[in-house]
């Protein structure tokens, strides 16, 4: 639980970074980065407290998932981060960007909102030790609420990607998601490791 605690909060905080990304990404779609659809965001605190929560919200999840599977991904462990903020666009990425396509997702705005998948891997990457440190000073039902603030955004996570999926067969075809396939073996395959690898053993 410890672990999953520390990657929640780990996970909120990079998510929070990655919202403000997102918000600088639609200052630069305002200010002018090209875009046939000319549709200009409209900038109020509300909107971007929004922004900023929800992001927070899908982070806790993703932050959990990053920290149970740290310790078996490849690379070093500085680069473990950029890793998995890769990962997440490949996997992701294309049922978000394909199920938007035609209303609000052009190819620059594409270009412009995947570099927000790195930078929440990268984010996740600098921050999880620390979000370790602090988890270890709360006490056990603390970290209980963020291990289930997690599984509450992993479910919204998922239910929003589900939804994502009849957009993207219906446009482009049932094989169109069949990428994913081979990438969830790899998580599946990484998950086991992480479970059986010593370092987890001795937690």
């Amino acid at each position: 639980m410890l672990r999953l605690a520390g990657g929640a909060i780990c996970g909120i905080a990079a998510g929070i970074i990655t919202g403000i990304g997102a918000r600088v990404a639609m200052r630069m779609v305002a200010e002018g980065v090209p875009d046939p659809i000319r549709s200009i965001p409209m900038f109020t605190a509300e909107g971007t407290f929004v922004i900023l929560s929800l992001a927070a919200l899908a982070g806790a999840p993703f932050g959990a998932l990053f920290a149970a599977l740290y310790d078996a991904l490849p690379g070093p462990r500085r680069a473990r981060g950029i890793l998995f903020g890769v990962a997440m666009l490949v996997t992701i990425g294309p049922l978000f960007f394909s199920a938007g396509r035609d209303e609000f997702i052009t190819y620059e705005r594409m270009v412009l909102f995947s570099f927000l998948f790195p930078l929440f891997g990268v984010a996740a990457g600098l921050l999880l030790e620390p979000a370790l440190r602090v988890a270890r000073r709360l006490p056990d039902l603390a970290q209980g609420v963020l291990v289930l603030i997690a599984f509450g955004g992993g479910a919204l996570v998922a239910t929003g990607i589900a939804g994502f999926i009849p957009e993207v067969v219906q446009t482009h075809g049932a094989l169109a998601v069949a990428y994913a396939i081979p990438w969830l073996a790899v998580l599946v395959v990484f998950a086991l490791r992480s479970r059986l690898s010593p370092a987890h053993m001795l937690r």
